[in-house]
């Protein structure tokens, strides 16, 4: 919980979402090698990059984040989770799809597109009804498993420069779907603003997001 103690991160000055400043820390880890980043024998002896650990709340919006803004590249190029290693996520992304191509009467002229799609485990449900789909997933080891299942995927991060280019090829989208990635964007305005463009005026945008307080 926040203890009331004004605290700014070094690599933070104000609130991702809101902008507002007063972050208060909740607590700080110190400095901390990345997630999956394992070290070969061959680098046991060279030094280990770290980064500050810290999570802070925003008492005008609510949000928790952390304070330290890694380089995307570092951590999504090579990425070692794979949706669709899990049954539960599979079937849970299969009962999305039908009920969104079910209530958004998507079709051969639809397009839905996902953000931080990974292998493809979502999108695969659409492809196989026939609906064009999009993924968008940095990760280029993950990408090719997803064009391999027939989900054609941009291996490119996805903001407001890449939404105004698919829009100006024509691909905007009837629905957009982001699982799971909002916490691992930095610029969350536009990120956000991306999705305005792409979607199409009566689409629909689809977000799931972890709830700290059940974590």
């Amino acid at each position: 919980m926040p203890d009331g103690k004004p605290r700014v991160g070094a690599a933070l000055i104000s609130c991702r979402s809101c902008g507002g400043s007063g972050l208060q820390e909740i607590i700080s880890l110190g400095e901390i090698p990345l997630a999956n980043s394992l070290l070969g024998a061959e680098q046991l002896e060279e030094p280990e990059a770290r980064y500050p650990l810290e999570a802070v709340f925003c008492p005008a919006c609510s949000l928790v984040q952390i304070t330290a803004t890694v380089a995307p590249e570092l951590l999504f190029r090579n990425y070692l989770y794979f949706s669709s290693f899990s049954a539960t996520m599979l079937r849970h992304s299969q009962e999305l799809a039908e009920r969104l191509i079910r209530s958004r009467r998507l079709g051969a002229g639809s397009l839905a597109v996902e953000i931080a799609s990974n292998d493809g485990y979502l999108l695969q449900y659409f492809v196989r009804a026939g609906i064009p789909v999009l993924g968008i997933e940095p990760a280029l080891n993950i990408a090719s498993v997803a064009e391999q299942k027939g989900v054609p995927t941009l291996t490119e991060f996805f903001g407001r420069e890449l939404a105004g280019k698919l829009r100006d090829e024509g691909r905007q989208a009837d629905v957009i779907i982001a699982n799971n990635v909002l916490a691992h964007v930095a610029d969350l305005g536009g990120f956000v603003e991306g999705i305005r463009i792409l979607l199409k005026r009566d689409g629909v945008a689809v977000f799931e997001v972890p709830y700290v307080k059940d974590l």
